[in-house]
């Protein structure tokens, strides 16, 4: 997969995995979040109705530390954010990863999720995702 993109949107939503990542080591969970996260749904109804001001990346970032898990693989949790990331109306985001993923996790994605990826201006380490 080489394609790279010229243009990007003028604020897109980005996502630091590699920080993300060490967040969710040093998290300590509480019996109310390992609820919420064996039944994610449980608490997207509860939060439905709570009025907050989170932009859109840290209401993303907030849902993710919920739901990914370190125990899973980087497919597995890329495929989850992506589907966070449309229920919050996303429809650009820019993943900064720590290491190239394979070839094999970029085709496994591409075939999971509704849109493509991209090289984020030619950085194989950051990859743009376009959501339909």
């Amino acid at each position: 997969m080489e394609i790279v993109i010229d243009n990007i949107i003028d604020n897109p939503i980005i996502f630091d995995y590699t920080s993300f990542l060490s967040k969710l080591c040093q998290q300590r969970l509480s019996l109310m979040d390992a609820f919420t996260y064996l039944v994610p749904s449980f608490e997207v109804t509860i939060k439905a109705t709570e009025k907050n001001n989170l932009s859109c990346a840290e209401k993303l970032e907030k849902k993710a530390l919920k739901v990914l898990s370190s125990n899973a693989s980087d497919t597995h949790n890329l495929i989850r954010l992506l589907y966070l990331a449309k229920q919050e109306g996303i429809t650009q985001l820019v993943v900064h990863l720590p290491y190239y993923l394979e070839e094999q996790q970029l085709t496994e994605l591409k075939n999971r999720i509704k849109g493509t990826i991209e090289y984020f201006q030619g950085n194989s380490e950051q990859l743009l995702f376009i959501l339909d």
